[in-house]
């Protein structure tokens, strides 16, 4: 953010200053005490605990106030709500104007069941490599908190903005486009996540539509084909729509073909039109594609050509804990994609297990947690999980956690049930054999990175 006086952002977002130094500047906002630097505004939020415990702790390290719903000992904003302060702070802080060289901020929105952090880097390399300054969401920072930290956190000579916008609820969307309202909009996927709160795949394609309802009429929405219409908000008048596609298919605009995975990592060439490119990306698994093309589409929208966004995804580096290639002892391989986990993605990443594992003539060991948040079919998507498993050639499934024993009902195969990653790490190097292909896919809550570090550090190259 452009560091403001602290008197300036009490009115912006109503609060009154007790004990604190109105002309100090806020360059920052936080809402964990251990990361505040000098010049921070601390954000008081209660969760598992009342935040305002660690406002002292905030104040030694160089905090000029905390935002919180009261007065405090220490130099302190108070607000009748902290976390919507933070957010009315965001708004007011892109209102401000991010600008450089005269050009006004462009925010892109991505969403979407899956994909969303691997079409945000992509979006990212693409970006830079092209010259452009760039801010992008950080991790998982994606929801009501963390997407005000992001926009707060962004250089104020950013060109363009890549956030992230994740939802558990309806309406989150909506909201999070209220505080940075988007001018592109990106949907990844549609697929059986959060089904708790959502109830159906309808309800959750609805709440993912809310971001291209919220475009303006001249923003630009990029889109899979064959989504549920909801997601794609039918009938918002729009200037450009781009539709992307695994292959060629009647109503997609952007496809690929030639799909290789390489040692190098992934190949193919992308269809724009009349124009196309060779996509050589440092990445790995074909389940890949589509994010990939997601962010394309992104580029394209922002008014790149295809060539460039090509060449920009040659630099592109994921997240940790998605599609990370480990090679062991013993030619042991593991694909680590664990960072998270619903029934599309495991597809995805077992299919892409399977093609490895023939190529290289290996034992396939799949381990998997358990997918939370599937609502009350959740037995029922590990089952068909458990019998895709079976289909694909898994010759050894190890299952981590309670959801994961119902992979095990299904499957027909050998397989080892773990209570938890703990357990599982401590044992499975021991079910091991040389020349294994391994894959490691489960939702966060399940630790499996874990695991993943338990076999680099036991069976590590020597």
């Amino acid at each position: 953010m452009r560091p403001a006086p602290l008197s300036d952002v009490a009115r912006a977002v109503g609060g009154e200053l007790m004990g604190a130094d109105g002309t100090a500047l806020v360059r920052g906002a936080v809402v964990d005490s251990r990361r505040v630097r000098e010049g921070d505004l601390f954000f008081a939020l209660r969760g598992g605990v009342d935040g305002a415990a660690f406002a002292p702790e905030a104040h030694s390290r160089g905090a000029v106030a905390t935002v919180a719903d009261r007065p405090l000992d220490v130099p302190t904003l108070v607000v009748e709500d902290p976390l919507g302060a933070l957010q009315l702070l965001a708004r007011w802080s892109l209102s401000r104007g991010h600008k450089r060289n005269g050009s006004a901020l462009t925010i892109v929105g991505i969403t979407g069941s899956v994909g969303k952090t691997t079409t945000k880097d992509a979006l990212a390399a693409i970006l830079w490599a092209s010259g452009k300054k760039v801010s992008a969401t950080e991790g998982n920072f994606n929801n009501e908190i963390g997407l005000p930290l992001t926009v707060l956190a962004a250089d104020e000579r950013t060109e363009i903005l890549v956030l992230e916008m994740g939802a558990t609820h309806s309406g989150d969307i909506e909201r999070l486009c209220h505080i940075a309202p988007p001018e592109v909009g990106i949907l990844t996927a549609i697929a059986p996540k959060h089904l708790e709160s959502f109830g159906t795949l309808e309800g959750l394609a609805a709440t993912k539509g809310e971001l291209s309802l919220a475009l303006p009429d001249t923003g630009s929405f990029v889109s899979p084909l064959g989504v549920p219409e909801a997601a794609t908000g039918p009938g918002k008048k729009l200037g450009r729509r781009i539709v992307f596609s695994r292959e060629a298919a009647e109503g997609a605009d952007l496809w690929a073909s030639g799909v290789e995975d390489r040692e190098e990592g992934l190949r193919f060439v992308a269809h724009f039109g009349d124009h196309t490119s060779e996509v050589r990306c440092p990445v790995f698994g074909t389940h890949l594609v589509q994010p990939l093309l997601a962010a394309l589409g992104g580029a394209l929208a922002l008014g790149l050509d295809l060539e460039t966004g090509a060449r920009g995804l040659s630099r592109l580096r994921r997240t940790g804990l998605r599609g990370e290639v480990h090679h062991l002892r013993d030619d042991i391989v593991v694909y680590d994609d664990s960072y998270n986990a619903s029934p599309a993605a495991i597809a995805a990443v077992l299919r892409y297990g399977a093609e490895q594992a023939s190529r290289r003539g290996s034992r396939f060991v799949a381990v998997l947690g358990g997918m939370f948040e599937l609502g009350p079919c959740a037995r029922e998507y590990h089952r068909e999980t458990g019998r895709l498993a079976t289909e694909l050639g898994v010759d050894l499934l190890v299952c981590v956690g309670d959801e994961a024993r119902w992979y095990a009902e299904t499957f027909q195969e050998e397989k080892i049930l773990f209570p938890d990653a703990e357990a599982a790490a401590g044992h499975l190097g021991e079910a091991l054999q040389a020349g294994d292909y391994v894959v490691v896919k489960g939702s966060r809550g399940v630790g499996l990175e874990n695991l993943t570090r338990k076999l680099r550090e036991n069976l590590a190259l020597v």
